[in-house]
């Protein structure tokens, strides 16, 4: 077995090679080349910072997603934890629970939406 370090399009890749022992005359022997130098280690950037709520009662989206349910409808009283949307976002689902209690007096969203981080979903009065 062998280590490499192989880069394609500028991005280095880690292989590990097994050498097959077989007749010769039959397959070429192959090259081996040097490995490239491994792209310097990229420094992460923190996330931009979410938008928090415009005012007290209003819940905005953690991220971007499309609305997959409604769980209620304006006018409905809520607890503080009660679910109130659910988003999908690649494949998984997130619960949107009420920040407060009281009643839903708006939905800026409905079924289907694409919404974005930091999007006022609904607002709690």
């Amino acid at each position: 077995m062998e280590h490499l370090r192989i880069t394609v399009a500028g991005k280095a890749y880690d292989v590990v090679v097994e050498k097959i022992d077989h007749d010769e005359s039959e397959t070429p022997t192959p090259r081996v080349y040097a490995a490239a130098p491994a792209a310097a280690p990229r420094i992460a950037t923190p996330p931009p910072a979410a938008k928090s709520a415009a005012a007290p009662g209003e819940a905005v989206s953690p991220l971007a997603g499309i609305v997959q349910a409604i769980a209620l409808e304006v006018g409905a009283a809520v607890n503080e934890g009660d679910l109130v949307i659910t988003l999908e976002a690649m494949k998984m689902y997130t619960s949107i629970n009420a920040p407060t209690s009281g009643s839903l007096t708006a939905m800026h969203v409905k079924v289907g939406d694409a919404v974005d981080e930091g999007q006022i979903l609904f607002m709690i009065g």
